[in-house]
């Protein structure tokens, strides 16, 4: 569709019974807006912190007996790209690595500065130049948000790693983890097993999520156990790279 002369991108959607309950009580108890106006507002932010973010055109809800009933966001749509998995399916080794260094810089410095994305699947990742210098857009991100939150760094690399092992080789996870904790400047004895064993704690719940509910599947079997063998050797850096 076209907005004030850009081709924009509409997200609409009714809110109805529990989900409607839900947000009005989020709301009512923490000030957290309806999910279009949350995503309005953290693309916003990432797009003021230099990251890579759909445009926010214009987004609003309609309330109605103190509960939400309505909502919708509306941003420019994005013109290049590919998401994260077509990427790396289209993509030769020197362009992989290109592409996993400037992801783990990006989700890193995201991080550091307090921002969880909360929804950061492959799926919600364009990459963009994947030949010469990757560009990787963020959408979809209207759960998370700066401060303090319910799920941690470690949330979204299980949505990462939700299905890796059919995305990255194990080494190309190591090489990610190990490029993400170097730009969060964290080390020492045990930086990387605690952090692959916080990841595998974050996943197994999203994977128990997806057993209990099949339908968010479509037809796809659920994902393997996670992580490869040894992953947290490879990230301290003890198998060549």
């Amino acid at each position: 569709m076209s907005f004030g002369g850009e081709s924009a991108y509409l997200k609409a959607s009714p809110l109805r019974a529990g989900s409607s309950r839900r947000h009005a009580l989020r709301f009512h108890l923490l000030r957290a807006p309806a999910p279009r106006l949350q995503e309005y507002a953290n693309l916003c932010w990432l797009r003021r912190a230099g990251f890579g973010a759909a445009l926010p055109l214009a987004a609003g809800a309609s309330w109605r007996a103190g509960a939400p009933r309505f909502q919708f966001l509306l941003t420019r749509r994005v013109r290049d790209g590919v998401t994260l998995d077509q990427a790396l399916m289209a993509a030769d080794p020197e362009s992989r690595a290109a592409i996993l260094d400037r992801l783990a810089s990006e989700v890193a410095r995201m991080h550091g500065l307090r921002f969880v994305h909360r929804d950061l699947f492959p799926r919600n990742l364009l990459v963009s130049d994947a030949a010469a210098a990757p560009r990787i857009t963020m959408i979809d991100c209207w759960a998370g948000g700066r401060g303090c939150q319910r799920r941690g760094p470690s949330y979204d690399l299980a949505c990462l790693f939700l299905d890796g092992a059919q995305l990255f080789e194990p080494l190309e996870q190591a090489v990610f983890l190990r490029r993400y904790l170097a730009a969060r400047r964290i080390e020492g004895t045990g930086a990387a097993q605690s952090l692959v064993r916080r990841i595998r704690r974050e996943r197994q719940g999203l994977v128990a999520k997806l057993r209990r509910d099949p339908a968010r599947l479509h037809g796809k079997p659920a994902p393997g156990d996670w992580p490869p063998e040894g992953l947290h050797r490879m990230v301290d850096g003890s198998s060549p790279s």
